[in-house]
C-alpha cells in the first residue's frame, strides 16, 4: 500500500505542477489577446455606403444625379449645410428641405429610416453628404 500511496502522491505532485505550468501562459496569452480582438473589431470593415444605400431600397427614388420620384443625391447633399441636418429629417425630427411638395411621399421612408440603427442611418447620411 505505500507503493500505492507514493504513486499517488507522485501522480498529483505532477498533474499539480502540469497544471500550475500551463495556467501561468494561459492568463498571459488572454491579456494579449484582448487588444488583438480590439483591434480586430476596429479593423472590421464599415459598410459600404452606396451599396447599402441602394440595399436599403432609397436607390427606388433618389439616383446620384437625376431627379426620379425623389430629388437627386447630390441634389440633397447640396440642400443640407451638413450631416445633422440631415439626420434630422431622416429621424422625423424636422420637415423636407429639397422638395418639400415631396415629403407626403417620403413619409413612409422616414418610418423606416427613423426604426435604422444609429450605425445604418450614420452610413447612409455619409454617403449622401460625400455626394455634394
Amino acid at each position: 500500500m505505500s507503493v500505492w500511496a507514493l504513486s499517488l502522491f507522485l501522480g498529483g505532485a505532477f498533474l499539480t505542477s502540469c497544471g500550475g505550468a500551463e495556467q501561468a501562459p494561459a492568463e498571459e496569452t488572454a491579456a494579449t489577446e484582448a487588444p488583438a480582438e480590439e483591434a480586430v473589431a476596429e479593423a472590421a470593415p464599415a459598410k459600404d455606403g452606396a451599396e447599402f444605400f441602394q440595399t436599403s431600397g432609397c436607390v427606388a427614388c433618389h439616383q446620384l444625379d437625376a431627379k426620379t420620384v425623389g430629388p437627386s443625391i447630390k441634389e440633397i447633399a447640396t440642400a443640407y449645410a451638413d450631416a445633422a441636418a440631415l439626420t434630422a429629417f431622416l429621424k422625423g425630427e424636422s420637415k423636407a428641405i429639397v422638395d418639400p411638395a415631396q415629403e407626403a411621399v417620403m413619409a413612409p421612408q422616414v418610418e423606416i429610416t427613423k426604426k435604422m440603427s444609429a450605425e445604418d442611418l450614420q452610413v447612409i447620411v455619409d454617403y449622401i453628404m460625400a455626394n455634394k
